[in-house]
């Protein structure tokens, strides 16, 4: 939902309400997750959301319910680690149905042809389809649809879109292959029976290749304002802060500087990001570059976009880049 009008002041209240927790199972979850105050969306979004998830998304929200219930500190104590053991293999889980799916994109997908992606195997867990779906689609720049089969044939799936296409207008025009289907313009869920899937694959193609033209199939980041690094300190960071919280609705700014040189070689951390020192004139800053092992980095220098963020270490904090997309330093005129 985007965080406009009383959804705003919901997310922003209740993140002042969380860094204040008193319940157990609340304060043990904050703790297992390595969250810090305040507590942000992305914390929420991306730290506390997927443990509670994680115990409906791999079997039932029992587990989830009962922590944020009990008034024993024991058993929330227990219940935290529950479900951060249960995060891990749901991302475990996660890893090995991203790597099966980037195989079967590799092997079918064709940029020049097709408008959307749509995969589907047995034995992909329907309470982690969504992710993937979500993974692919950002890599990609396509709508996205991620099924899972069991061994009697039915399908459970989950799909993820991209700007400029309504991905249940789509389902609308595959209604006849789906057994039921619904969501929004961004995001849908649907049943379908195996045998079927290869009339709706063909189908959601083509409803997909309907409402996108070969420019909007181009990804583009939209660029707030291009600063300096020495521009880059606490003053920027506590006007950037009051315009928390981020979402839907309320863009994270994203800004851009040019013709950045590297510091020192980029370092590869926790097998998957990249960590940046970039240097201009006599300004350097530390930057993050999620998922990004796996891209070839240009010739320096760089165009960067990143968005800012504090980051709290043994009591100091830094504003930290984390970074969006970089490309060979070119002229914006």
């Amino acid at each position: 939902m985007p965080l406009e009008g009383d959804n705003r002041v919901f997310v922003k209240s209740g993140s002042v309400v969380l860094a204040t927790a008193r319940r157990p199972g609340m304060m043990k979850l904050i703790e297992v997750a390595g969250v810090k105050p305040p507590i942000m969306p992305d914390d929420i979004g991306y730290r506390l959301g997927p443990r509670l998830n994680a115990a409906g998304r791999l079997a039932n929200a029992e587990k989830a319910l009962r922590l944020l219930i009990t008034d024993n500190a024991v058993e929330a104590a227990e219940l935290a680690r529950e479900l951060d053991d249960q995060n891990r293999e749901r991302q475990e889980l996660e890893k090995r149905i991203l790597q099966q799916a980037e195989e079967e994109v590799a092997a079918s997908f064709n940029p020049a042809r097709d408008c959307g992606i749509v995969l589907g195997a047995r034995g992909w867990h329907p309470g982690v389809v969504s992710i993937v779906a979500s993974r692919i689609s950002k890599k990609y720049y396509r709508p996205t649809i991620i099924i899972g089969f069991d061994e009697s044939g039915a399908g459970k799936g989950s799909g993820r879109s991209i700007e400029g296409c309504s991905i249940v207008l789509a389902l609308m025009e595959c209604s006849d292959t789906l057994e039921k289907f619904g969501g929004h313009e961004m995001a849908a869920g649907m049943s379908l029976r195996e045998e079927n899937l290869s009339n709706f694959r063909e189908q959601f193609l083509q409803a997909v290749a309907h409402q996108l033209s070969a420019d909007a199939l181009a990804p583009r980041l939209h660029l707030d304002a291009e600063i300096g690094l020495a521009e880059i300190g606490f003053d920027l960071l506590q006007w950037h802060e009051m315009l928390q919280p981020f979402g839907n609705g309320n863009r994270q700014p994203i800004f851009v500087c040019s013709a950045v040189e590297m510091a020192r070689p980029p370092r590869i951390v926790a097998e998957r990001h990249l960590d940046l020192r970039l240097k201009k004139e006599k300004a350097i800053r530390r930057a993050i570059f999620f998922d990004g092992a796996a891209t070839t980095l240009p010739p320096a220098p760089w165009d960067v976009a990143f968005q800012l963020h504090p980051n709290t270490y043994q009591g100091e904090t830094q504003v930290d880049l984390q970074v969006k997309a970089l490309r060979s330093a070119a002229s914006f005129d």
